[in-house]
């Protein structure tokens, strides 16, 4: 018993250490984009025949980038990292080709899986998995046959 506590408490901690790298590999797959509140079609087509830049800010300023995220949807101050989101979900507008978005409908419950999302549940699951290993480790070895002298 106290051998198969062993094992299982070294795998734990195995586990604890993996679990970083894991949640790094997985977020160097994100892609970074502006997630937004979406615009159902026709309003994107209205909004882009009566679409106006704002007068004299360049095609990379603030002002430009939230005048072409109000066309397909709400504002987005910072891009966030999403993961698992299908390439067709993205829209990159005419407007801005530079521009990332990410419509969302959160009435429909899309909500993409976050970078920091992951970073978050990797942290609780490596201290919970190392907190385990070390329980189930000492226990192991406090229960082990000691050799009769």
């Amino acid at each position: 018993m106290s051998k198969a506590l062993l094992i299982l408490g070294g795998l734990a901690l195995l586990f604890a250490a993996l679990v970083y790298p894991v949640a790094a590999v997985l977020s160097g797959q994100a892609v970074e984009a502006y997630v937004i509140a979406g615009k159902d079609p026709e309003a994107i087509k209205i909004d882009q025949q009566i679409f106006e830049p704002p007068k004299g800010a360049a095609k990379d300023s603030k002002a430009y980038r939230d005048a072409v995220m109000e066309i397909y949807g709400s504002r987005a101050d910072e891009p966030t990292r999403v993961l698992f989101v299908p390439a067709e979900k993205f829209r990159r507008p005419a407007e801005l080709p530079t521009l990332v978005l990410l419509p969302v409908d959160k009435q429909k419950g899309e909500n993409p899986l976050q970078v920091k999302t992951v970073y978050f549940l990797a942290q609780k699951t490596a201290i919970g998995a190392a907190g385990v290993g070390a329980l189930l480790l000492a226990i192991g070895f406090f229960t082990r046959k000691k050799p009769i002298k």
